[in-house]
């Protein structure tokens, strides 16, 4: 079952745009990655890529049903392929969403975990995905999950700041507390709508922070 976030009727719209530009600007994020995986061949920046490719065809897809949802056009398109409700459309969009984003998360955390294994990267992938698949709260559950892998990924960083000190360090470091920040804005986000919004433009913050320190990255 999907418990639908509250959306404060100001903000309808310029989320879809933000989901868009999250979409764009993660699918450049990945592209990045892959350069830098190709001139060092470094594993970390191949899962890296991989990661932020999965959670930009989240957003693409969120961004899309969103679009589909608030337009003129899902009337149409719910007769033509016979949906009851634009509800339940839109929670086979969020489903979607889960699915990529928290497959880009999950590769992310294996990542971090420097674990050679493609059995313990399956098993994560399966336990967590039905998890989040059979909850009686979908969403919260995501959230809840993804601020979990997230406070892994940000204490992975914050060593590697600690270890090296290092100004591109630390901007993934901030990065990654502005999208475990988000996350966990978003768990409130179900019930309060403000929270909702906070989460997207802390999103924003963090995928640019990213993007910038691979762009530094493939200049050096």
């Amino acid at each position: 079952m999907v418990h639908l976030p509250i959306v404060p009727e100001w903000f309808l719209g310029y989320d879809i745009i933000l989901e868009l530009a999250f979409a764009i600007i993660t699918l450049i994020v990945s592209i990045y990655a892959f350069k830098i995986y190709k001139l060092s061949g470094q594993r970390q920046s191949k899962f890296f890529g991989i990661a932020f490719l999965f959670i930009s065809i989240a957003y693409f897809i969120q961004s899309f049903l969103n679009f589909v949802i608030l337009s003129k056009l899902n009337e149409n398109i719910c007769r033509g392929l016979k949906i009851a409700s634009v509800n339940f459309l839109n929670s086979i969009g969020i489903y979607a969403y889960i699915i990529f984003f928290g497959i880009g998360l999950i590769t992310l955390t294996y990542m971090t975990l420097r674990i050679k294994s493609a059995k313990i990267y399956s098993l994560l992938l399966i336990i967590i995905l039905l998890s989040f698949l059979s909850s009686s709260n979908t969403l919260y559950l995501f959230y809840l999950l993804s601020s979990v892998l997230l406070i892994y990924i940000f204490i992975h960083y914050l060593m590697n700041y600690l270890k090296n000190k290092q100004a591109k360090t630390l901007l993934v470091l901030v990065a990654f507390a502005f999208l475990l920040f988000g996350s966990i804005h978003f768990i409130f986000s179900v019930n309060h709508g403000l929270y909702y919004v906070i989460g997207h433009f802390l999103e924003l913050i963090a995928y640019l922070f990213i993007l910038i320190n691979l762009i530094l990255v493939v200049k050096k």
